[in-house]
């Protein structure tokens, strides 16, 4: 049998402590591993709402294709953190506030969501709706809601559910393949006190609040450059713009 040379017998031994680690580690994953490597091919959108933190308050808001979108009442920008969910498992991700048209703030962070689809269209009376928001992170809150129906009511207004909604809660409309569809954000109530429509209601910043998003002009394409995250995540971010030159000097 041939001698084992010095350099051979080190590889070995860190071969062996990387298994001896593997076993110890593999049973104390949590939740989001068990879903990585369950070989399911599907991708858990059930609950694609976040909680923001602000210099502020806090903000409710939702995961969607077009950013993290909340109504940035207690701050519009600045640094925020954002709590959400990635599969079954709660996120706590650093980020930027930056305005997002004239009614949504969006929370960008550097690690994708689970951008959930944005309906495109206005939510109908058969629809199935959701209010859905995280009070604390890492658990949620759901509730059925429907459109208010009454004489001289028209726009993006909720009938009072069983359940207090908190401004910034997603409104969710329920696909033909039971996925969810972003519909809107719960902005506070409104009370009409006299006529057939008198009463309290919910109103929410909808489809068309989206659209108007959508018709902010933006920079396309923009460069991007890798960045190397501490947590070895290898993520691209906005190249950011070349320093200004110095004035040149007199003649």
């Amino acid at each position: 049998m041939p001698a084992l040379t010095v350099g051979a017998l080190r590889r070995y031994a860190a071969a062996m402590r990387a298994a001896i680690a593997a076993a110890f580690l593999l049973p104390l994953l949590s939740g989001c591993s068990v879903w990585f490597f369950s070989g399911e091919s599907w991708i858990d959108r059930s609950r694609p709402v976040v909680l923001v933190e602000t210099t502020g308050g806090i903000e409710f808001g939702a995961a969607t294709e077009l950013g993290v979108l909340t109504l940035g009442r207690s701050a519009a920008s600045g640094p925020c953190r954002v709590h959400y969910f990635l599969g079954p498992t709660p996120l706590i991700e650093s980020g930027e506030l930056v305005p997002a048209g004239n009614v949504f703030t969006r929370a960008d962070i550097e690690l994708k969501t689970q951008q959930v689809r944005v309906l495109d269209r206005s939510p109908g009376p058969d629809d199935e709706l959701v209010a859905m928001w995280t009070p604390d992170g890492t658990t949620t809150r759901a509730v059925r809601v429907s459109l208010a129906r009454a004489p001289g009511l028209a726009g993006d207004v909720l009938q009072v559910p069983s359940e207090a909604l908190p401004a910034g809660a997603s409104l969710f409309c329920r696909g033909a393949d039971d996925s969810l569809l972003f519909t809107g954000l719960v902005a506070g109530t409104a009370t009409i006190g006299a006529g057939p429509a008198a009463g309290t209601y919910y109103v929410f910043a909808g489809v068309d609040r989206v659209r108007e998003l959508l018709a902010v002009p933006t920079p396309h394409p923009v460069d991007r450059v890798p960045k190397y995250r501490t947590d070895d995540i290898l993520v691209e971010k906005v190249r950011p713009p070349a320093p200004p030159l110095p004035n040149e000097p007199p003649q």
